[in-house]
């Protein structure tokens, strides 16, 4: 499992995120091997995730971010992973889960002290 994976993970596992999911890409699309969705109670917490996440990257990791000005949708794109953090509310109302039902879930739990 990438080292990348397990470090954003981490960040947004000690950032207090829900049901933070990971769906494996790996051999199915050409752009991305992973995409993580987390959930936040509130616009703090998303706003939260940007430096959270942004600090736990390596020093000039180049990724591109989507949606910090409204602080309820935040899509980081860092190359091999897609993140998405949202609002709770906005994830059961777009329910983007429903596009990846054919991709395995990832667990990092219980790995590496995460």
């Amino acid at each position: 499992m990438s080292e990348l994976l397990k470090t954003v993970y981490k960040a947004l596992n000690d950032l207090k995120l829900q049901d933070i999911v990971i769906y494996d890409f790996r051999g199915f699309s050409p752009y991305y091997d992973f995409q993580v969705i987390a959930s936040a109670t509130n616009e703090r917490q998303v706003s939260a995730a940007i430096n959270h996440v942004r600090q736990a990257l390596p020093a000039g990791f180049d990724f591109h971010m989507e949606g910090a000005e409204t602080s309820r949708w935040i899509l980081f794109d860092l190359h091999s992973i897609i993140v998405h953090v949202m609002h709770r509310e906005d994830r059961e109302f777009y329910q983007i889960e429903k596009i990846f039902f054919e991709r395995e879930k990832v667990s990092l739990e219980g790995q590496n002290g995460i």
